[in-house]
């Protein structure tokens, strides 16, 4: 098992924004791209490669008989990138054999993942092979290697807690709302169109809601957010003007200046006195104080939210030790299905040996014996001989495999 070897650099290591130096630089699916792949599998004499880069983490996953020293590991990154500095190997981190294996059940686990219980990584994982292997980089063992490790670290997210309760202030928010059971004509005013806001709106999407208007300083950015999840975009500008009322606001800008202010909630509120919800998860707050004091509203805001997440993320981190032991199971299993096949791979030849053997006995060895005998005799020789045959190949493996899980345990 020791050709199976990781070399990997994360958000651990380095800065997310200094990934780029260890990725591929060509464009994904680009001819240019598989050719730098198959150059590194070629230049560098590995058996297979299997490439893993998601938004903070390179992994490189292959087997060779090299050693994975630093030199080994600076002719790696140097064909990959040609302006790699050789100093950078010192942010790589490198597995051969066993650990290589349990290395990457952990990531496909989300162990070493930024969020503990991020089951996305499973895909990421199980699409970076299929990828791999589309282009013909991987062979049998990192075939056998995927084909257990994926089920592995399913079954840890199924029979651990990793992936309980949510760690994210937007999925937190989404939940509060979910609890509310709130009417699904809810009139939904989003303030600002960037990311947390985006995702705060698929999260609404996937629940039933549809009624969203959002306003944003930058309209084409409103636009756009509008053209995905549905929805009216409006400038920031025009939030005042607002005349359709609201159930609920989420609110997250970058704004200097508080966008939400009493005087606009007041005008946009109108007539209406009941109760509101807001969703502020902006840094600094989007909401000015006295919309909380003066008015019926239900204040949800990102301190809160984030004591909530910070708590479930303690409890998911709690899991790990158990996690950790069914990622030791996962490798000493795949030891033994490993050592099985390699036995298998190395008595695949005997059974045409034993052919050549059974001929030559028969047309050379003992030929004038066998020419003296009878069909009936010559018939009963044929199955005895059959017989020997399958009962010598079974032995034979049986016995293999018991020595090698032997010599293993």
């Amino acid at each position: 098992m020791n050709q199976y070897k990781v070399l990997t650099v994360t958000h651990h290591q380095v800065p997310v924004d200094q990934l780029r130096h260890f990725i591929i630089p060509e464009e994904k699916q680009s001819e240019a791209y598989q050719i730098r792949l198959h150059t590194v599998k070629q230049q560098l004499q590995l058996d297979e490669l299997m490439y893993l880069n998601t938004c903070n983490r390179v992994t490189y996953f292959f087997t060779s008989t090299r050693p994975l020293d630093r030199a080994f590991t600076a002719s790696f990154f140097k064909t990959i990138n040609p302006r790699f500095e050789a100093c950078n190997t010192v942010h790589t981190i490198a597995f051969e054999g066993a650990e290589a294996l349990q290395h990457l059940c952990e990531v496909g686990a989300s162990l070493d993942s930024m969020v503990v219980g991020e089951y996305e990584i499973i895909r990421q994982l199980r699409v970076a092979y299929e990828e791999s292997n589309a282009l013909q980089l991987t062979g049998d063992d990192i075939r056998l290697a995927m084909k257990m490790l994926i089920p592995a670290a399913k079954r840890i997210f199924t029979e651990t807690k990793i992936a309980d309760r949510p760690v994210s202030v937007v999925s937190l928010a989404a939940a509060r709302i979910r609890n509310m059971q709130l009417s699904p004509d809810a009139r939904i005013l989003f303030i600002g169109a960037g990311e947390t806001n985006t995702h705060m709106a698929a999260y609404l999407r996937d629940m039933g809601f549809n009624d969203f208007t959002i306003y944003n300083r930058t309209l084409e950015n409103a636009e756009k957010m509008a053209r995905i999840y549905g929805g009216v975009p409006k400038a920031l500008t025009a939030l005042p003007n607002h005349k359709n009322g609201f159930d609920v606001i989420v609110s997250c800008t970058g704004a200097v200046h508080t966008p939400l202010t009493e005087e606009v909630y007041q005008t946009i509120l109108g007539a209406d006195t009941t109760q509101k919800v807001i969703i502020d998860l902006a840094i600094p707050s989007d909401i000015e104080m006295d919309i909380i004091t003066k008015h019926h509203v239900h204040y949800i805001n990102i301190d809160d939210l984030r004591v909530v997440a910070k708590m479930n993320l303690n409890l998911r981190k709690s899991e790990v030790i158990k996690a950790k032991q069914l990622v030791h199971d996962f490798v000493k299993e795949f030891q033994s299905v490993y050592i099985e096949r390699l036995v298998e791979k190395a008595h695949s030849q005997i059974p045409i040996k034993l052919r050549e053997i059974r001929n030559k006995a028969i047309e050379e060895v003992y030929a004038k014996d066998v020419e003296s005998l009878d069909d009936q005799s010559r018939a009963v020789l044929e199955k005895v001989m059959d017989y020997m045959e399958k009962k010598y190949l079974a032995l034979t493996m049986a016995s293999s495999k018991n020595a090698m899980r032997g010599h293993h345990s």
